[in-house]
């Protein structure tokens, strides 16, 4: 751990991070940035790859931090910097004096597969999720719920998009995101004897308490706007609705994927 002081926006290093800010600056990086105590905290004690904590050197570092990198091994750089320097690598209004550079997870959907061997698991599929808050509201249902994994369809919301790793709440360092066209993934899931169960409002769709959720299962969850693709709903095993009894048009992307992974897994009881 080395200690440093930074009172300059235009310090190179402060210039570099900035650019995890945009998501043309975390692709050609490979990093995203990490905003406030509870995530810094979640990511060093995570097996997350930080390469960089920079924190306010009016307010101190947060001792729950700082506990956490005792943990850690010597090569996360530890910068203190002027508050401005905060407020250039902040996106919030209310900045609480720490970000942290990690490394973007890059898990490989063919390993996975192959260690999810014979056994059961409940996969979440996104069809072209749009909003970041959303988002990482699903991922943080999903692992509270304890679903193995998540895959993303293309066209989905940058995964590492700030609002998103904050609406996560430190779900996204523990649970397995993959991005993967869903037809494809789909298709190799039901070759391994997984079934898929498609959240749509289509005729002959059941309604969610009556599917069957054991053994291999995906759910899909669709797009805010058009819902689950046409082509995503020829690979569905089963249809399922959630019944609205009042007079709302449809659920919240998030709401109704916590409702379908929560009822997924009272079922596997």
């Amino acid at each position: 751990m080395r200690l440093d002081v930074i009172t300059s926006v235009h310090n190179p290093l402060v210039k570099r991070l900035h650019q995890l800010l945009d998501r043309k600056g975390r692709e050609e990086q490979g990093s995203f940035l990490v905003e406030g105590v509870h995530l810094v905290e979640e990511a060093l004690r995570s097996d997350a790859e930080v390469v960089t904590v920079v924190y306010d050197s009016e307010r101190g570092l947060d001792p729950v931090c700082e506990q956490a990198l005792h943990r850690r091994d010597s090569s996360v750089q530890v910068i203190a910097a002027a508050p401005a320097v905060l407020a250039k690598l902040s996106e919030t209004k209310s900045p609480q004096g720490i970000v942290a550079e990690v490394k973007k997870p890059r898990p490989n959907w063919q390993d996975w597969l192959s260690s999810a061997g014979e056994g059961a698991f409940l996969l979440l599929m996104l069809d072209e999720i749009q909003d970041p808050g959303n988002l990482g509201t699903i991922l943080r249902t999903a692992e509270a719920a304890g679903v193995d994994a998540v895959i993303m369809g293309k066209g989905s919301v940058d995964l590492f998009n700030g609002k998103v790793v904050r609406a996560t709440m430190g779900a996204l360092f523990r649970l397995p995101v993959f991005s993967q066209q869903l037809v494809e993934a789909a298709e190799t899931l039901k070759r391994l004897g997984a079934r898929i169960l498609v959240s749509s409002v289509n005729e002959g769709s059941l309604a969610y308490d009556e599917a069957d959720y054991s053994g291999k299962v995906a759910i899909v969850i669709g797009n805010e706007g058009r819902g689950v693709s046409s082509e995503m709903i020829t690979k569905a095993d089963s249809l399922v609705h959630i019944p609205l009894y009042g007079r709302a048009e449809s659920l919240n992307a998030a709401v109704a994927a916590g409702v379908l992974v929560y009822e997924a897994k009272r079922k596997r009881k």
